[in-house]
């Protein structure tokens, strides 16, 4: 029977703010979205204040003013390394280990204690401590033959501080899984949204004890199929695969809203530049290169007081490039044929499609290309050489000059730590 332990840290976000700032700790935080606009991660103590996710920050600037609540801009270069950093803790102590989002992970812990659940429960325990003493971040775990019940039962340690921090589906009796279950709504299982919800309580469907009681043949004929396998994972049947290595990307798209309106070309440009600068350290990351390279910037469109205007163009390369400097070319060019005066650009971003391995990079796909093969070869290398001083200096040490023609594009972040981990001009001096 496959044994799977999903792990995940308690409000990610603020947990890792209250790493490098100790004054947080046991003070309500909260974490807005891009352009501080709403919240979207929030401790124990907010939510006690009644602050929810999702919740537009205007609406609750004065309360967490009068509470005393520690609002922070999303720091995602912070939260990204300190999730490598929590990541590779927890790989250290499982045989095998899925990395599923920036603060959860799935570990396959088959064979392990088949006999004896309270190992596992121990094991469990031992990757919590370790991971809090080398990281800060504190956890919850769920252990289950399925990754759905896994999860479920993460959902029942954070939810019951009872079981301290960690859930175990095979040491429950029958009785307590049963009991579990019932008061579980049916929206808190994995895979379940809102419309699926409504659906299955328009059945009589409200708890993951009624849910897993259905019939498959049901499900399957008014859900189809990808909910019955998440019915039968409920029941403890593994239907969704272990994927220890991530599956490279088929798209990889990079776009942002501005913090005000914008209409100058330079900015969209500037803009356009800096996303495929990050398109591209994660298309070399997977060792791709893409076919097609596109752009999209557009208007507000909740402004329709305003003219309106937007776009998504795209163009196919003649041989697949992973070169950030053909990429960041072919962008702009996009960006300079489709922009329009007169209109106020909310939002811009590049996407790359038709990925392709990297090794066909230099492989012409007709007679007629009119690229140098030596010189792509020559781009390489140069290429290569960036991503090296990248790795030893950071990741901005050599970028295209585009990337610098104008400011007053970017994101609204007024609230922002300092990225301690990451740059050295932010990291902690102890005197």
């Amino acid at each position: 029977m496959p044994i799977i332990m999903h792990i995940d840290g308690n409000s990610f976000y603020c947990s890792a703010e209250r790493v490098f700032r100790p004054e947080l700790r046991k003070k309500p935080v909260v974490v807005l979205s891009n352009n501080d606009g709403c919240v979207v991660a929030l401790t124990k103590e907010a939510k006690a204040l009644g602050l929810k996710r999702g919740t537009p920050y205007f609406k609750v600037r004065g309360l967490c003013k009068a509470k005393g609540v520690a609002v922070l801009s999303s720091n995602y270069e912070l939260y990204q390394s300190m999730s490598g950093r929590f990541q590779r803790t927890v790989a250290d102590m499982v045989p095998r280990m899925e990395s599923y989002s920036i603060d959860e992970v799935f570990c396959d812990l088959t064979g392990i204690a088949d006999k004896e659940p309270e190992k596992l429960t121990e094991l469990a325990q031992a990757v919590r401590a370790r991971v809090l003493k080398w990281t800060g971040i504190p956890t919850c775990a769920g252990i289950a033959p399925t990754k759905t019940l896994a999860k479920l039962c993460d959902h029942f340690a954070k939810t019951f501080p009872v079981y301290g921090g960690v859930v175990n589906w095979l040491a429950l009796s029958p009785a307590r899984r049963e009991k579990a279950l019932a008061i579980t709504p049916v929206k808190e299982i994995w895979g379940i949204g809102g419309r699926t919800r409504e659906k299955l309580e328009g059945m009589r469907i409200r708890t993951a004890l009624d849910f897993t009681r259905m019939n498959p043949y049901v499900v399957r004929r008014h859900f189809g199929v990808t909910l019955e396998r998440t019915l039968r994972e409920m029941n403890g049947v593994a239907c969704l695969p272990f994927e220890e290595n991530a599956r490279a990307r088929q798209q990889i798209l990079r776009s942002r809203s501005f913090a005000k309106p914008c209409s100058d070309l330079a900015a969209i440009v500037t803009a356009a530049s800096v996303h495929m600068t990050e398109a591209v350290r994660t298309l070399r990351r997977q060792k791709c290169a893409a076919k097609t390279v596109g752009v999209l910037f557009h208007t507000d469109p909740f402004r329709q007081d305003l003219p309106q205007y937007g776009c998504t163009p795209a163009k196919a390369l003649e041989i697949p490039s992973a070169d950030i400097l053909t990429l960041t070319s072919a962008a702009v060019e996009l960006v300079n044929t489709w922009w329009r005066p007169g209109f106020e650009y909310k939002k811009a971003g590049v996407y790359l499609t038709d990925l392709v391995p990297a090794g066909e990079t230099f492989m012409p796909e007709t007679l007629f290309c009119s690229e140098d093969p030596e010189k792509l070869e020559r781009r390489e290398r140069v290429q290569c050489a960036i991503d090296e001083l990248a790795r030893r200096f950071g990741k901005n040490i050599v970028v295209p000059a585009s990337t610098k023609l104008a400011a007053g594009w970017e994101m609204k972040r007024d609230l922002l730590s300092p990225c301690c981990t990451t740059r050295i001009e932010d990291i902690l001096a102890v005197s």
